[in-house]
């Protein structure tokens, strides 16, 4: 494997203190577009973490210029995101899926939000995404969503309680 050099793509920065991870690129015509988790405190002051996402551009690949928070947090109830998958739609809107934590004691959910050009998002945590269910291996958590399009339909595969401890599974997503 080739490596451009001995550091990261993108380091620890004062807008990224902690750690970066999740990284999500897209290719377009001027070049690309990277979302990625940045932890930002270890405790919000509510006892869980501020992990957000932000968003970079590059022209090549390998200088990346970063534009800061992508989707805005909601303290106590959407602080923690994770894993995101970015999608465009044909109309050029855009779609990102992820998983969330909203306070201590409570497990991960699956969150969407939209936008119109990649930048400004709008977070909606009910509309476009699975919730738990009454019983079964996804009666607790939902999380980590992959989402791919395939024959002319949208699926997400995600993982249930435990963080996935017995599997993922394989939803169908509407519209």
């Amino acid at each position: 494997m080739l490596l451009a050099d001995d550091g990261p793509l993108l380091g620890a920065s004062p807008q990224d203190p902690i750690s970066l991870s999740y990284p999500w690129v897209v290719s377009t015509r001027d070049g690309f577009i990277i979302w990625y988790g940045s932890t930002v405190a270890w405790d919000a002051g509510n006892g869980e973490m501020l992990h957000v996402f932000n968003r970079a551009t590059s022209s090549d690949g390998m200088v990346w210029a970063r534009e800061g928070q992508a989707v805005t947090h909601s303290l106590g109830d959407a602080q923690a995101f994770s894993r995101p998958t970015v999608l465009r739609r044909d109309s050029g809107e855009w779609d990102m899926w992820f998983s969330y934590r909203a306070a201590p004691g409570r497990s991960y959910r699956i969150g969407h939000a939209a936008s119109r050009d990649g930048c400004d998002w709008t977070l909606d945590l009910v509309g476009a995404v699975i919730d738990v269910f009454e019983t079964g291996w996804d009666s607790q958590m939902t999380c980590y969503p992959f989402v791919f399009d395939h024959d002319g339909k949208r699926y997400m595969l995600y993982n249930g309680n435990g963080y996935g401890r017995t599997g993922f599974g394989l939803a169908v997503l509407d519209g």
